[in-house]
């Protein structure tokens, strides 16, 4: 029964080891990207605890795992499965760092804007498109 909501066409991407170290490897550097955006983005709330880089790293690993076990046991073109998932991120930045819920809300678009506008930039620096914006 556990098997029949579980999403086949994930599993089958890792067809070899070597397509499980490159996974590995892009996984740890969005893990630290993730992590230096959001340590970035508390640090600009003066209410937020525990802003050091290890205990972000903590955070963005805990929502990293959350993603990653949604979408691989929920279709990933579902909206209701964004939904979850980023209502489980905004409550463990909340409960980890003490922002309440609308200040992680606000921790995640800071994170966000400050994404997009580094990306714009070195996309811009080095000629590359590293995010392609809906407008």
């Amino acid at each position: 029964m556990l098997f029949d909501i579980f999403n086949e066409d994930w599993a089958q991407t890792f067809s070899s080891p070597e397509d499980i170290v490159w996974f590995l490897i892009l996984y740890l550097i969005f893990l630290l990207v993730m992590t230096i955006f959001l340590k970035i983005a508390l640090s600009l709330f003066s209410s937020a605890r525990h802003t050091e880089f290890g205990s972000v790293f903590l955070t963005s690993f805990v929502i990293t795992i959350i993603y990653a076990l949604t979408f691989l046991f929920l279709s990933s073109a579902s909206w209701v499965t964004w939904v979850i998932v980023l209502i489980v991120a905004w409550l463990i930045i909340s409960a980890r760092h003490h922002t309440g819920l609308f200040g992680a809300i606000a921790v995640t678009i800071v994170a966000f804007i400050l994404y997009v506008i580094v990306a714009i930039l070195l996309g811009i620096l080095l000629g590359v498109t590293l995010i392609v914006l809906p407008f």
